[in-house]
């Protein structure tokens, strides 16, 4: 038997053994295979490897998940080993000459023999009608049970015939397995088959609890990760106080219940709301003395449950008087008898502890002249504070009816004229010692402390007060009524004023000058929990009529100014102001910034139409792009537009800026910035368009781009690269432009390079970014580009870093526009991405393990902190093993052994063809292009390629001819052709090697997968199986998820970067 098999299968699988499960037991000397057939919830055909092996196979559904084993193969080994047997079978030794080995077609009918026979003997095990008869039963504490009693249900079961035997169940779970799945019980030499009429309808409500209890006890088990403590034999499902009192219920009123504690058996038990059976004799004895006699018919105490047993019925108490009543039974084990006697000096004891403690659960007898005796009124407390020459006084009245009594009264000066005044100790105690609690010192008639102030003041208030009330009438001097002020009168109103550029939030709190307000918003702003006034007054901030004022304060807290009672914040934080205050009833709001709230959260609403010089018709989705547009440069905010691949952020933008003519705001050139290859492009769309906007490309030599820049004035828009832009910053900075448009702008994501900061220092009006992919890796990344758009939109980039993921969604969300493809373009063909595996070839899985095994040796032992000093070092390593997965001989000269991947794409390619697909093949590794273009030469596949050094012209000359339909494959470089381009002839896109970010991966199918295909996209990822490659398939889920947070979703969680764990994980190297 294999080691690795858990115990717990061992353990069920000897019980299935020792049961009798096992039967129909053979074997097959030839095959070495043993056959048998296993009883549990159904008949299953087990097969036993007789070699060393051991691949056993059973019909269970548990073997399928773990595969080779299960109870049911282990339970037939031990049966063998019962018989003597051993599980190995030696081989025989056939004639070569004679043997024939046996057919397919023979092979299939034995193994169908087999279930056929395991299909018999469930027919021939009869269901029969079964009865059960339950018993619940008292398990005591001992050294083997838990800490505390408790009850546990046990069953026998027989068939419901007159005369039939009922057999104990052995193990309960093995009864509920049965009844939950339909299967054979097998209880000594019986066989009960439970099907769904088996029982009464009674009796299947009972089983179908116990199958719900046992469930949340096993998954409460597991998710909790403790076992029980002792154990129970597995006759017994222990139940809990609900559960046991349903099946008293429910079956002591049919009489099918026997209830044991120890050697008493009861066959009735119910429970009872009436006195309980436990009574108090208190009798005068002598002159002075006393006599209590305790009658304890109570025969059983279960703590757990917090029941108490006496004769044919069950009392339910509470906690309190749980407790007091095992303190009271504790006490009679050590006494000799139940009768104590009480002289003068105990008897205060008797009156004031034993009979308030016990009569809610005792009925307490008195003698008639006793209770004549006895003046008993409810207790009051009454506790007046003072504050007197730097002290809290507190004096404490303790009231029965009409008598009144100090903290320092002796008990023992109780008697009144009447008769005596019976006290409740036990209360007035738990008031001194709160009084204690909270740091009063008892001094003469009073309780005092230091008066306290500040914070101290504010818990006195907060926490001490209010728990004083709950035990007492409180009365406080006017002096100290002075100090606290009721909420209410603090009630701050809100007004919200559009001021420009600037928005200003007025509070206005009753009762507070302005000058004070300042104060307050600026404890709101700390966090604070109180503020304390000139006067002294204490101001409760925490309560919720600051709650509002808070929330806008800590929200907005990297933005505000605060002066005179007054906020000021960025205007382009209107939304949110709107989103924090708009549940509270006391906020004004002016016209103009409910106008803009509106605006910013519905933006197709806003008023203005399309140019009629737009040569195009807009799409209705473009359309409400088109108006955000124009919104943000209404109100001055910059903006993103994210919208999906090919959904046409460019017409967007244009329609825009042909607007601003149309409406003669384009009174200076707006700029575009763009990768060097999207140049003509952009003036293309711009022409096609928008022909009456006067457009001019930047690029050249300097001298000629200098020339150019002369021209400004005379044109409407201006279109560079970033390369150029870079050079040429200085050129731009005595100009201020209408409008600056970043394309493709997660180009520039990194806030440190000379491009982000040439761009930084540009003067414009507007500023907008293009890309359907803002966030590539990290969320420094849209910090990035806010700070390019919207400075100051984001804090600090130390600060930025701690704003929660879902902070960061709401505070872009009327800046960042986008829309997928999937809502907007019902008409677009679908994308059908599937990810194809191949082999490595030997001599590559060769090389392949030699570079893995170097890696995984330098990262094994390092630090968070190596891999930062070494991040070149290794991502060099980790490059070299993804050129292997695609092609060794990229960077080994001498390699002549293949490449699977690069075998299976020849193949893929060819079939492709033939069937009349046109492909965009990627590749980061321009080298492998090159070896992809002769290899696809040589089988007759023709070609473009385009390279990071195709010049621009020749870009759009390529991409023109291709979507006209010739050449069957466009290669591209990865980074070089992911963006921008427009390839809707083709309708299937290869990703022959994976890019560790799928957002690149994504734009790159976004050339083909766009608006105006007209036919369905299909993607092909290439993996080599059992590589890295499929540890960076696993990691582009994770960057995805980032984009998604931000972008799309709303329930957000941040994401951390690469650690060594990440590193080793992609390695194989366990941790």
């Amino acid at each position: 038997m294999k080691w690795s098999i858990p115990e717990k299968i061992v353990e069920e699988g000897r019980e299935y053994a020792k049961d009798g499960r096992v039967v129909s037991i053979s074997k097959n000397e030839e095959q070495q295979v043993w056959y048998a057939d296993v009883i549990g919830s159904e008949v299953f055909h087990v097969e036993l490897d007789g070699t060393a092996k051991e691949e056993d196979v059973c019909q269970c559904q548990y073997w399928h998940q773990h595969n080779n084993f299960c109870k049911h193969t282990v339970a037939v080994e031990l049966a063998l080993r019962e018989k003597g047997l051993n599980r190995y079978i030696k081989k025989q030794v056939t004639n070569k000459s004679t043997y024939q080995a046996p057919t397919p077609a023979e092979i299939l009918t034995t193994s169908f023999e087999h279930v056929q026979e395991s299909v018999i003997d469930r027919m021939l095990l009869k269901s029969d009608p079964l009865k059960i008869e339950w018993t619940l039963e008292v398990i005591e504490a001992t050294a083997h049970h838990p800490e505390q009693s408790v009850i546990g249900l046990s069953a026998k079961i027989g068939r419901r015939e007159p005369g039939s035997r009922l057999y104990i169940v052995k193990n309960i779970k093995d009864l509920l397995w049965c009844y939950e799945f339909k299967g054979v019980l097998l209880i000594n030499d019986n066989h009960y088959v439970i099907s769904d009429n088996s029982f009464t309808k009674r009796d299947d409500q009972l089983l179908e609890r116990l199958v719900d209890i046992t469930h949340n006890q096993e998954m409460f088990t597991a998710a909790a990760g403790v076992q029980p403590k002792g154990k129970i034999s597995k006759r017994y499902v222990i139940l809990d106080k609900e559960d046991a009192k349903y099946f008293i219920n429910q079956l002591m009123t049919e009489e099918r219940l026997l209830f044991i504690m120890g050697e008493e058996k009861k066959e009735t038990l119910l429970f009872k709301q009436n006195q309980i059976p436990l009574e108090l004799h208190v009798s005068p004895v002598g002159v002075s003395d006393y006599q209590l006699d305790i009658n304890d018919h109570i025969e059983l105490h279960l703590e757990k449950y917090q029941w108490l047993i006496a004769r044919h019925s069950i009392y339910e108490i509470d906690s309190e008087q749980s407790e007091r009543y095992q303190l009271l039974r504790q006490v009679l084990k050590r006494v000799p008898q139940a009768t104590m006697r009480f002289n003068e000096k105990t008897v205060g004891g008797l009156f004031s502890y034993i009979i308030p403690n016990l009569e809610s659960i005792a009925t307490v007898k008195m003698s008639d002249t006793l209770t004549s005796e006895m003046i008993r009124f409810p207790l009051e407390t009454k506790l007046s504070i003072d504050s007197k020459r730097g002290q809290l006084q507190v004096r404490v009245d303790f009231i029965y009816g009409e008598y009144v009594f100090s903290s320092d009264s002796d008990y023992s000066t109780t008697d009144a004229k009447q008769g005596r005044v019976v006290r409740n100790q036990v209360r007035e105690t738990q008031i001194e010692k709160l009084l204690e609690h909270f740091g009063y010192t008892k001094r003469g008639l009073s309780y005092m402390k230091n008066m306290p102030n500040g914070e101290r003041l504010y818990q006195f208030f907060k926490n001490e007060i209010p728990l004083f009330q709950r035990y007492a009438t409180v009365e406080l001097s006017d002096a100290l009524n002075h100090l606290f002020v009721e909420p209410e009168e603090y009630q701050p109103k809100i007004s919200i004023l559009d001021e420009g550029s600037w928005l200003d939030i007025n509070f206005d709190i009753s009762n507070i000058g302005d000058e004070e307000v300042n104060d307050v918003l600026i404890s709101l702003m700390k966090h604070q929990e109180y503020h304390q006034l000139k006067s002294g007054q204490l101001i409760f901030l925490d309560d919720d009529h600051f709650k509002q004022t808070s929330q806008v304060l800590q929200k907005l807290r990297h933005d505000i100014k605060i002066k005179k009672g007054k906020l000021t914040v960025p205007k382009y934080r209107g939304l949110l102001v709107n989103q924090i205050i708009s549940q509270t009833n006391d906020v004004e709001t002016s016209d103009s910034v409910s106008e803009m709230v509106t605006y910013l959260s519905h933006p197709e609403t806003y008023p203005v139409t399309i140019p009629t010089e737009l040569q195009a018709t807009l799409r209705d989705y473009q359309e409400v792009g088109f108006k955000w547009l124009k919104m943000l440069s209404h109100y001055q905010f910059g903006g993103i537009l994210a919208d999906d691949m090919g959904l046409g952020k460019t017409l967007q933008l244009i329609t825009y800026l042909l607007s601003e003519k149309a409406d003669n705001l384009l009174t200076q050139p707006s700029l575009i910035v763009a990768p060097a290859s999207l140049l003509f492009n952009w003036k293309k769309e711009l022409a096609r368009f928008a022909p009456s906007l006067k457009t001019m490309i930047v690029m050249g030599s300097k001298a000629e781009r200098e020339a150019l820049i002369e021209q400004m004035p005379d044109v409407d828009i201006l279109i560079t690269s970033y390369t150029t832009l870079r050079q040429d910053s200085e050129l731009y900075q005595a100009t201020t432009f209408h409008s600056l448009v970043l394309d493709e702008a997660q180009m520039v994501k990194n806030a440190a390079t000379k491009t982000f900061q040439s761009i930084e220092i540009l003067k414009a009006k507007q500023k907008f970014a293009l890309s359907g992919t803002p966030i590539e890796n990290k969320l420094e990344e849209l910090w990035a580009l806010f700070k390019l758009i919207m400075p100051g939109f984001f804090p600090a980039l130390r600060q930025f870093k701690k704003l929660p993921t879902e902070t960061i969604a709401m505070m872009i969300q009327p800046f960042v526009l986008r829309r997928e493809k999937k809502e907007v373009l019902k008409d677009l063909p679908d994308k059908v991405e599937t990810d194809l595996y191949s082999q490595l070839t030997d001599e590559q899985k060769k090389v392949y393990l030699a570079f893995l095994q170097q890696m995984q040796e330098q990262v094994s032992t390092m630090t968070d902190a190596d891999l930062n000093r070494n991040r070149l070092s290794i991502l060099s390593g980790l490059t070299r093993l993804r050129q292997i997965c695609c092609e060794p001989s990229l960077f080994l000269e001498d390699y002549t052994g293949g490449s699977g991947k690069l075998t299976q794409t020849l193949e893929l390619v060819q079939t492709a063809k033939a069937n009349g697909k046109r492909m965009l093949l990627f590749s980061q590794f321009t080298s492998m292009l090159s070896i992809l273009e002769e290899e696809f030469e040589k089988i007759g596949i023709s070609t473009f390629y385009l390279r990071g050094s195709t010049p621009i012209a020749k870009r759009q000359e390529m991409v023109e001819r291709f979507n006209r339909g010739e050449n069957d494959v466009f290669l591209i470089s990865l980074k070089a052709g992911g963006t921008g381009l427009n390839l809707t002839g083709a309708d299937t896109v290869i990703l022959y090697d994976l890019w560790w970010n799928p957002a690149v991966e994504d734009q790159a199918t976004g050339r083909a997968h766009r608006m105006g295909q007209t036919r369905k996209v299909e993607v092909w990822r290439l993996i080599s199986e059992g590589t890295i490659e499929e540890k960076m398939h696993q990691l582009q889920a994770t960057k995805k998820e980032l984009f998604d947070q931000v972008m799309n979703a709303e329930d957000v969680k941040p994401l951390a970067q690469m650690t060594v764990s990440d590193l080793k994980s992609i390695l194989d190297i366990g941790e």
